[in-house]
């Protein structure tokens, strides 16, 4: 800390200077044993003391868990979209397996889970309307005991029958939904096959970049299109 300090001379001059030093006190000190000056003022700010530290840093501790807490109940919302199913591999493919089926009895909350990661391989279209079995617009409850995979789904599951009350209450039949979704499996998976292509094209470009932070960039752009839209991210060569 830097303090500015008055003083006053035995021939009654008033001068002034500058001390670094850890505190106050220390400050004091210094002056007087090191200068043999005794300051009538001293000016400078106070570094805080460590009671006081320690209490700003336990509430910016707790004011973080809070707003922690706050992001994650705020991202529900989000976690409910559809969206790509991160998590343990081997855990997701025992999920996944048998087309979900498996993992719900009802037929329908199988099918929502087939349909509810974008840009997945489908082919439940085959199977025509009368393949569409009953789907419910009850939700699935979410465990505490579910692994964070399967909680996932199931967040993404009621989302999508939260969805398919929505576009039947509008007067969509069931099977217009089922054909409405089996759509849009097809058009992201056309996107990502797009962006395929660009991304094959820039990985052409890399021997004739100068700088691989601009190859890394342009990837990472791209990247984060596709996160947009809840597409699977293509990794780098």
């Amino acid at each position: 800390m830097r303090y500015h300090y008055f003083y006053q001379t035995s021939k009654n001059e008033n001068l002034d200077g500058w001390i670094s030093a850890k505190d106050r006190r220390d400050a004091y000190r210094r002056l007087k044993r090191e200068l043999g000056i005794k300051p009538y003022k001293l000016v400078g700010r106070d570094p805080l003391p460590w009671k006081l530290w320690s209490a700003i840093a336990a509430l910016s501790a707790v004011v973080g868990l809070l707003l922690l807490r706050q992001a994650m109940q705020g991202s529900v919302s989000m976690e409910s979209e559809r969206g790509q199913l991160y998590g343990d591999p081997a855990m997701i493919r025992s999920l996944a397996l048998d087309g979900w089926r498996r993992t719900f009895n009802d037929p329908g909350d199988a099918w929502f889970a087939r349909h509810a990661i974008p840009a997945s391989f489908c082919d439940c279209w085959k199977d025509g309307a009368e393949g569409v079995p009953r789907l419910s617009v009850e939700e699935i409850p979410v465990e505490k005991g579910d692994s964070p995979e399967l909680r996932r789904m199931k967040m993404m599951v009621n989302r999508m029958k939260r969805e398919f009350a929505e576009r039947t209450a509008a007067g969509e039949s069931a099977t217009d939904y089922a054909a409405f979704c089996d759509r849009r499996l097809v058009e992201e998976r056309g996107t990502r096959e797009a962006y395929e292509k660009r991304f094959a094209e820039l990985a052409m470009r890399y021997e004739r970049m100068a700088d691989f932070h601009e190859l890394e960039k342009e990837w990472d752009d791209l990247n984060a299109e596709l996160r947009s839209m809840g597409l699977p991210t293509i990794p780098m060569p």
